[in-house]
């Protein structure tokens, strides 16, 4: 088969390939479809950042993307991932194709990873926990109680203690939710990237020398 046919075929099965994968991705063809962000279609449309895959735009979608889809924020993933591709000037196709990762089926097993991450991180730091509850004694916590009865009025708008056990559950809950998906979402991008380079630098030099190779070398001769 000669060099040209041989790269032409290759660039078809890539592109065939390519459009496998871009199909289930935020394209700009389709943008109107979306809710919310179809109104900005024709506008997201003229920025040319939001669909290229080089380098300045592909890097911070794979790190965003991967940190957006691990948060507790789904139902308003794509429209923050659309603000987010705006902010950082990349590529909304890859930041916003990231928040399918996060769906009805995946969300438990993913957010129980990242919560169990973010609790470890809480009680090795102690960083993030919304409040300190200590254990005190209690004959001295029964006598604190009673001194203060006897000072101080009671208040009826105070809420339970058990009202703020709950309150302090639920932030440090969602603390640990924040700081695991920031940790799992930042190692998923990085494990992205790297995996973009790698496949760059193989896949590069082998296009560049198919073009380079497809070129005649024969000479033409003179004009007739």
């Amino acid at each position: 088969m000669p060099p040209e046919e041989h790269a032409r075929q290759e660039r078809f099965a890539r592109f065939r390939r390519w459009k496998q994968v871009l199909r289930f991705l935020p394209r700009r063809a389709a943008l109107h479809r979306y809710p919310f962000i179809g109104r900005f279609a024709e506008a997201a449309r003229k920025r040319s950042f939001l669909w290229s895959f080089k380098a300045p735009q592909l890097r911070p979608a794979f790190y965003a993307g991967s940190i957006l889809a691990v948060m507790p924020v789904m139902g308003v993933q794509l429209p923050a991932a659309f603000v987010l591709a705006l902010l950082l000037r990349a590529n909304f196709m890859v930041l916003g194709g990231l928040q399918f990762i996060s769906n009805p089926v995946t969300a438990a097993p993913l957010y129980f990873t990242t919560y169990e991450v973010g609790r470890a991180i809480i009680t090795w730091s102690g960083f993030g926990q919304s409040v300190a509850v200590e254990e005190e004694p209690e004959l001295d916590l029964v006598a604190t109680t009673r001194h203060h009865e006897q000072l101080e009025p009671a208040k009826p708008d105070a809420p339970p203690d058990g009202e703020l056990n709950w309150g302090r559950r639920i932030g440090t809950v969602i603390n640990a939710l924040v700081i695991g998906g920031a940790i799992v979402g930042t190692l998923l991008g990085a494990l992205l990237d790297l995996t973009w380079r790698l496949l760059a630098e193989r896949i590069g030099p082998v296009h560049l020398h198919l073009r380079r190779g497809s070129r005649s070398t024969e000479p033409t001769g003179p004009p007739q």
